[in-house]
């Protein structure tokens, strides 16, 4: 009887030398993966929050310009267009408009006709230094040439408002800046 010829038939499963040698291959491969897998959900977690944020700003962009187009007079109170607040009158009813950038609830807030403000955007950054970098949340007033005006301009010069803000999701912020002049073809009416 042939006794190698046995061996090679009956013997089935691992040595403990291949047990030993899938046992430390694994151990090397499952971190490398599971670090793979983490940082492939960060990313998509993180881009999640951009593409929510995004979609946050460009609602209140789109709010804040149609309303601007319709003005048809910006309200002449010395504390009426400042950095933080502005006020107008728009064509549609001759109802006022308020939208105020307020630090203190860190959000951004309009009114209709001097009814309770509703807030139209959440955890938006007021005068904030990071890194040497200053972040401030404004109302720029622009006249006719699109130059800015300053300070507290008279209703007379605004031509045009231009709204920048930065947005804190978090740990990122988000920049936006939005234009918007009046449209003289809804004063013309």
């Amino acid at each position: 009887m042939d006794y190698k010829g046995l061996m090679k038939k009956n013997s089935k499963g691992f040595t403990l030398i291949e047990m030993i040698a899938a046992m430390v291959l694994v151990a090397i491969l499952v971190p490398g993966i599971s670090s793979i897998l983490g940082g492939t959900l960060m990313n998509i977690a993180l881009t999640n929050i951009a593409i929510l944020s995004n979609m946050e700003a460009d609602h209140a962009q789109r709010k804040f310009m149609k309303h601007i187009n319709g003005v048809t007079e910006f309200s002449s109170g010395f504390e009426d267009q400042t950095a933080n607040k502005l006020t107008f009158t728009s064509y549609l009813g001759d109802l006022v408009y308020q939208y105020v950038i307020d630090d203190a609830s860190r959000t951004i807030k309009y009114s209709r006709d001097g009814e309770t403000a509703g807030i139209l955007l959440q955890n938006v950054v007021g005068d904030t230094t990071i890194e040497a970098v200053t972040y401030t949340s404004k109302f720029a007033f622009k006249d006719i040439n699109g130059n800015d005006l300053g300070g507290s301009p008279t209703a007379a010069q605004i031509h045009a408002v231009e709204l920048t803000f930065y947005l804190l999701r978090g740990e990122s912020f988000y920049s936006y800046t939005t234009y918007a002049a009046i449209d003289k073809n809804h004063l013309d009416l």
